[in-house]
């Protein structure tokens, strides 16, 4: 076990490393790499980024290392370009090959390339070619060109959202909805936005939405993370997302980054917004166009059918006028009309009530002569069974059958004892 006495304070070992890194880099070294992270510190006119290793399109650089490029430096850097008729300008994503020193602060333990001479000449193989490569290849597959060719909805008021749960573009584009007023409805399909699972996870998230939500109630679909440096905006740049995007049956609206950055999915997406919250702006604005014109339809339709209702009303008061006239000498009229009909309708019911007196006569003595009491004092005689129901025909009596015979004040019984069919 090592003694106290051989322990080292934190500043004795960073003193260490920086020993050993300038005794290994005794000179500036000329070293190769893409631009990314491009900041500058206004008050002092430093220069602050990083340099990263090539990685092919959707796959992150091998290697990063902090840069700076002092004000003193860089002036005397864009002479020396000047001298040579070149212009000196660091740009993201560009690659560029740099003269450094390496620096380590033993204070605070940091590892930094001071940037000390540029070649002008150099022009490599940056990460930004690579890129401009796959859209090219893509765009002759005709790759990017298949969601643009959906028509935008008018009122895209269903939306799916592809973005990192609880991320600040998640809540910059909500909120942008919220705050319009709009009737939007949101449906989330969570995804990694940075590192190798990119491509598998944003390409899930757009199937989720498939299956889940359903293509044909959704009118549009957001892809969207906030900022990043090149390197983490490179996981976009992936051939799977692009052609995925190709077959969805949406327009997609692609926001990745801020306003300078660009990724594959911009160019294989229906729209490209700049951040989260345009991605919003757009929807909202697309919705309150179609707001404004039918209040324009709704004005031009009062306005065209304000007159005709007025002539209408006109119409309708004339007649109503005329209807008073007309009901007002109506009673005199329909006086005289109720009085002949009255007269004609009394004169029909007498006529009918005679008839119907005929009628009844001509029955009481068709009633008369038929009197069962006549007809039996004429030598008539009326056959019944024993239980008194009449018996009308040969074929309803049978011989040895006990018969009732009703005849002019009386009735006997008698016993068939032989009956003969004519």
């Amino acid at each position: 076990m090592m003694t106290q006495a051989s322990d080292l304070t934190v500043l004795k070992l960073n003193q260490s490393v920086k020993r050993t890194l300038q005794s290994a880099f005794p000179e500036p070294v000329w070293i190769r790499g893409i631009v990314t992270g491009l900041r500058r510190v206004s008050g002092r006119g430093h220069t602050y980024f990083q340099l990263a290793d090539i990685s092919e399109p959707g796959e992150q650089s091998p290697a990063v290392a902090d840069c700076a490029l002092f004000a003193g430096d860089r002036s005397r850097i864009a002479i020396e370009a000047g001298r040579q008729a070149k212009l000196f300008e660091l740009e993201n994503d560009v690659e560029v090959r740099i003269l450094v020193s390496v620096s380590f602060w033993d204070r605070s333990g940091r590892f930094q390339l001071i940037m000390k001479g540029f070649d002008a000449d150099f022009a490599g193989d940056s990460s930004a070619v690579l890129l401009q490569r796959l859209i090219q290849q893509l765009e002759k597959e005709g790759v990017l060109r298949e969601n643009g060719t959906f028509p935008f909805p008018e009122v895209p008021l269903n939306i799916g959202l592809v973005t990192s749960r609880g991320s600040a573009a998640e809540k910059d584009f909500v909120k942008t909805l919220d705050e319009s007023g709009y009737p939007f409805r949101v449906y989330a399909a969570w995804a990694t936005m940075q590192g190798s699972e990119t491509s598998d996870s944003v390409c899930g998230a757009f199937n989720r939405l498939m299956v889940n939500v359903g293509g044909s109630k959704l009118d549009a679909v957001v892809l969207t993370r906030g900022g990043g440096s090149a390197t983490d905006l490179a996981w976009f740049n992936n051939e799977t997302i692009a052609r995925t995007i190709a077959q969805l049956p949406w327009p997609v609206i692609s926001a990745i980054g801020h306003e300078i950055d660009t990724t594959l999915p911009d160019h294989a997406a229906h729209t490209r917004a700049k951040t989260p919250t345009h991605a919003a702006s757009i929807l909202v604005d697309t919705v309150a166009r179609f707001d404004d014109k039918v209040s324009i339809l709704n004005r031009s339709l009062v306005s065209s059918v304000s007159p005709r209702i007025q002539m209408e009303n006109l119409k309708i008061g004339n007649l109503a006028g005329n209807l008073t006239l007309y009901l007002a000498s109506l009673p005199k009229r329909k006086s005289e009309v109720l009085h002949k009909l009255a007269s004609k309708l009394n004169m029909s019911v007498m006529a009918e009530l005679h008839r119907q007196d005929s009628l009844i006569s001509e029955a009481e003595k068709q009633v008369e002569i038929r009197d069962p009491k006549k007809m039996l004092k004429l030598g008539w005689a009326v056959v019944r069974n024993t239980d008194g129901f009449p018996l009308r025909t040969i074929s309803a009596i049978n011989e040895g059958q006990t018969i009732k015979i009703s005849m002019d004040k009386g009735w006997l019984a008698a016993v068939v004892k032989e009956k003969v069919n004519d």
